[in-house]
């Protein structure tokens, strides 16, 4: 049960992180975010992409280099944006590759940024525990 668990919260987690950013591409690239014209099929095809995108996240609990889990991972995350863009119909250029390699950039810097501040949380309590 635990493996669903965690399952779930990786794809989740890969959902949250695909909606933020599509709507954060909508509002950049359209001129009135009311105008623009989103239909169902697109919005599923993000969220499952992008919770696929999060499974991904598995390979960093394997016991592959950090290196090469983040190339695996940068690849399959590729591959799956662009499923989603063929899917979609969307053109995929430089200003799309650009926006991918930004958007891992930002995403990966957030979530390390969050894993340093859980290290640090979870060390001062070992410190506070082994102070008794």
């Amino acid at each position: 049960m635990k493996i669903w668990r965690k399952i779930l919260d990786y794809f989740v987690t890969g959902i949250g992180f695909g909606a933020i950013m599509y709507l954060l591409i909508l509002g950049m690239l359209s001129d009135s975010v009311g105008d623009v014209d989103v239909p169902l099929k697109s919005v599923l095809i993000v969220f499952i992409c992008s919770g696929l995108i999060g499974e991904l996240s598995f390979l960093f609990q394997t016991d592959l280099s950090y290196l090469l889990a983040l190339g695996l991972h940068l690849v399959g995350t590729f591959i799956l944006f662009s499923i989603m863009m063929i899917l979609n119909h969307w053109i995929i250029n430089w200003q799309t590759l650009m926006i991918f390699i930004l958007s891992y950039i930002v995403i990966w810097i957030i979530i390390r940024l969050t894993q340093e501040r859980d290290i640090r949380k979870i060390n001062q309590q070992i410190k506070k525990r082994s102070r008794r």
